[in-house]
């Protein structure tokens, strides 16, 4: 498998793991010291990170309509990889489901055992959340 299709097939384990709200399953491809950068948020990193996305897997379903790698550049053992999405998030509160349409950049690097895992991240929408 390339490094390109490594990090497609990472994309994909994303998107499904999103879609369950399996944040373990989201963390088996981020790496320990990384740092996102929500929208609206200061950046987030370590235990922090895993408190953000739990809370928002805890509080929301989310299906992602399409999400779609848009470029994948590999440079040795870092890629940089900019993809656009469409995703509907609903609070299982209960309310009206929203979707948002965006793009992200992710920066990922090669481990010692081959595979690739996300090291920074940042994402935005089109348009603001009602």
């Amino acid at each position: 498998m390339t490094s390109v299709e490594a990090i497609r097939s990472l994309t994909k384990h994303i998107v499904d793991a999103m879609n369950r709200g399996d944040v373990e399953a989201f963390f088996d491809v981020v790496s320990e010291d990384a740092v996102f950068f929500p929208p609206n948020e200061p950046a987030k990193r370590g235990e922090e990170l895993r408190d953000f996305m739990s809370s928002f897997l805890d509080q929301f379903t989310v299906h992602f309509d399409r999400y779609v790698d848009e470029e994948i550049e590999v440079v040795g053992k870092l890629a940089i990889n900019h993809y656009s999405y469409r995703w509907t998030v609903a609070a299982k509160s209960g309310g009206e489901p929203q979707t948002a349409e965006g793009h992200g950049i992710r920066i990922l690097k090669q481990q010692t055992d081959g595979g690739w895992k996300i090291t920074h991240e940042m994402w935005s929408s089109y348009r603001p959340q009602e």
